[in-house]
């Protein structure tokens, strides 16, 4: 992905950078957590994920160019894989574990 000549460069802090990833994370588990829990009765289990990771993606993808945007393609790269891992993860536990709350 390459930034367009015409683009305002962006000056972000570190911290700033911090907390809208943090921020962006916590939206994406939550939105990997319950979507699936909505859909996949409508859709089926395969088109039912795949819709939840497009919209997980859609959301990520305004902090991904902020991030390539700021510490380069390699770096926010391996931030994208490392984060999106971890929220698949864990929303995979939570679902679970929300499926046996429910089911008492």
């Amino acid at each position: 992905m390459s930034v367009p000549p015409d683009s305002p460069p962006i000056a972000i802090s570190r911290g700033e950078l911090l907390w809208l990833t943090i921020s962006t994370w916590v939206g994406g588990l939550f939105l990997l957590t319950l979507m699936p829990v909505l859909v996949i009765p409508s859709l089926g289990i395969p088109l039912g994920m795949g819709v939840t990771y497009v919209a997980f993606f859609m959301l990520w993808q305004p902090v991904q160019r902020i991030t390539q945007r700021v510490l380069g393609s390699g770096a926010s790269m391996v931030r994208m894989f490392a984060l999106v891992a971890s929220a698949a993860v864990v929303a995979f536990y939570l679902r679970g574990w929300l499926g046996t709350m429910a089911a008492g």
